[in-house]
């Protein structure tokens, strides 16, 4: 029994190294250009400086707030840093694979930007003009509007989550075609 269950460690380990060697490597390489590291490091910052003020803003109705920043909580920092991380991280990678002409992945890196945009779901006039604009009557409009609006406040923290594990699938899956593209290249194979 012990050695059945060190044996099943010992495998989910092994698989787990075989995923970050392929990040690894992809990222070493990636880096391994100045200009990507520096381009990086500007969109980290830029991005998160822009989830800073974001994140907070638009509960309120507006896209971007002067005095949001003041209201953000420890909660939206976190994921306004990482969100800056991961994306710069996607933007830099498929950057390079397109250089690369390696396939890149952007349809991950669109929805977890939507994910991520859920707050405006919450406090704006956005529902309640899609349902408006749907034809329904003005009582209904009113009785449906505060429970979706309320959904979406209450479970916008699983919507950021899932939008960072969108942006690591996607980190994932770019590092992975930038690992095979440049394995396939050093072994002298030609590439589509």
């Amino acid at each position: 029994m012990l050695l059945r269950r060190n044996s099943s460690n010992s495998g989910s380990s092994k698989l787990l190294s075989n995923l970050l060697r392929q990040e690894r490597s992809a990222l070493l390489l990636v880096f391994s250009e100045r200009k990507y590291a520096i381009l990086f490091s500007i969109l980290a910052i830029g991005i998160s400086a822009l989830y800073m003020y974001l994140l907070p803003s638009l509960p309120e109705g507006v896209l971007i707030s002067q005095y949001a920043i003041r209201f953000i909580t420890p909660t939206q920092e976190a994921f306004a840093v990482a969100f800056g991380f991961l994306f710069g991280l996607v933007i830099v990678l498929n950057l390079y694979a397109f250089k690369m002409r390696a396939s890149s992945s952007k349809g991950l890196t669109l929805a977890s930007i939507l994910a991520s945009f859920v707050n405006a779901l919450c406090c704006t006039p956005l529902i309640p003009s899609i349902i408006a604009l749907s034809g329904v009557s003005t009582q209904l409009m009113f009785e449906l509007s505060p429970r979706i609006q309320a959904f979406f406040e209450s479970t916008y923290l699983y919507f950021y989550l899932l939008s960072a594990f969108l942006l690591l699938v996607s980190i994932h899956l770019i590092s992975k075609n930038i690992s095979s593209c440049c394995h396939t290249v050093s072994r002298g194979e030609k590439r589509l």
